[in-house]
């Protein structure tokens, strides 16, 4: 199986969940570090493939997909939990939050 990368997060959606930026990097490397691993192993997955090196590229594709899946899943909830907070678009939201009339020292 082979990950997509779920992309990265819009400023006005970084302004909602900050932490998706690093997410969304880990997340990049993660199907990097899945196809890197299935290029230089092609043969993961095969029975006759029974080297230690092997073997372990193929635990470390396991938890990769798995780390995936769940950073997947905690992008999708969180787009979906912003949307519900605010009943509007990220950029309305970013876009409302720029015109506070509140002075900022930088």
């Amino acid at each position: 199986m082979q990950p997509s990368f779920f992309g990265f997060p819009s400023p006005a959606e970084l302004f909602d969940a900050p932490e998706r930026a690093i997410l969304a990097a880990l997340d990049a490397n993660l199907v990097l570090a899945v196809r890197a691993l299935k290029a230089r192993h092609p043969d993961i997955g095969d029975d006759n493939a029974h080297q230690p090196l092997p073997l372990l590229a193929e635990a470390v594709l396991a938890c990769a997909l798995s780390l995936h899946d769940v950073l997947a899943t905690y992008d999708g909830l969180a787009k979906r939990t912003a949307r519900l907070d605010y009943g509007d678009e990220p950029e309305e939201r970013m876009a409302a939050a720029e015109d506070d009339d509140i002075d900022m020292p930088f």
